[in-house]
């Protein structure tokens, strides 16, 4: 999770940095062009504290020889996509160092030598320390291990990220509606995800033909056919506390989804707070799977 990106058509180097990057905790994602950053970013950019650039390097992964053009492109690039993403300018030519550094004054930019090297390092823990997302991930990191395993989609971590960044500091009722609707959507996700990859678990019946789940019968059948605390007829996939768990968050978010000119009692930020651990719960639940 200690992950930063770096761009350089060098190997060797590349190498050489990722051993020196990984002694001090840091995991490095190397790209060889312009082309190879467009991967990453913005897409991957939750992943991610901050990106190292060399001055010239190839834009196309398939190119020959870099490019002098690379930098300015690169520049102008992680401008128009990821304004504020922390990076960093790495060289081994200092003559191209000074010519840049007169037309990119702002830019943090370091010499390929060991003690400016040292310094960057330093600088990318800072990044790493910092940054918010990663911040996020490190506290709830057995939450995130499910990513990690490629069990869940990049798409649901972003939504993931999402929940606790904003729904977890969220005290105003007007806005209780989306953050619901992020976790019970995350929490179908969660079952759909399952399906994917067992289906003895989340058999294909329990969707209707638009997608929705059979919430009910769901929960009946992953606790062995029956609703707890009858003995189960069949496996269990859930204990009791899983399914009283997916039961309060499934229907507490619905009716809190739904506007209600009727209703006469409107919930705290310590529900909100209670269903999003409701579903990291549910998440850890679901790894097993």
């Amino acid at each position: 999770m200690n992950s930063i990106i770096i761009v350089d058509d060098d190997q060797d180097f590349i190498k050489d940095f990722t051993n020196q990057a990984f002694a001090k905790g840091i995991t490095v994602a190397p790209a060889n062009s312009l082309e190879g950053l467009q991967k990453l970013l913005p897409q991957y950019v939750h992943r991610y504290a901050a990106v190292v650039l060399d001055i010239k390097c190839l834009l196309k992964d398939d190119q020959a020889k870099e490019d002098s053009s690379f930098i300015g492109s690169a520049l102008t690039y992680l401008n128009s996509t990821t304004p504020g993403f922390p990076r960093f300018i790495l060289t081994g030519d200092e003559s191209e160092f000074d010519s840049l550094k007169r037309y990119h004054a702002d830019e943090n930019m370091f010499i390929k030598k060991p003690d400016d090297q040292e310094r960057l390092l330093y600088e990318l823990l800072y990044c790493i320390q910092n940054a918010d997302l990663l911040k996020i991930k490190r506290e709830y990191n057995v939450v995130f291990d499910i990513f990690e395993s490629g069990k869940m989609n990049d798409l649901a971590e972003q939504m993931l990220l999402k929940i606790l960044k904003e729904g977890l500091i969220e005290k105003n009722f007007r806005n209780f509606k989306g953050v619901l609707a992020d976790v019970r959507s995350f929490q179908e996700t969660i079952y759909k995800s399952i399906n994917i990859r067992n289906k003895a678990v989340v058999p294909d019946n329990m969707f209707r033909p638009n997608g929705m789940i059979k919430f009910n019968e769901l929960m009946k059948h992953l606790s062995g056919g029956v609703t707890p605390p009858t003995m189960p007829l069949r496996p269990v996939y859930q204990v009791p506390t899983v399914f009283y768990l997916s039961n309060t968050l499934y229907w507490s978010s619905g009716e809190y989804i739904h506007e209600d000119p009727n209703r006469s009692y409107f919930i705290s930020e310590f529900t909100i707070k209670s269903l999003i651990n409701n579903l990291l719960e549910l998440i850890i639940w679901s790894n097993q799977y």
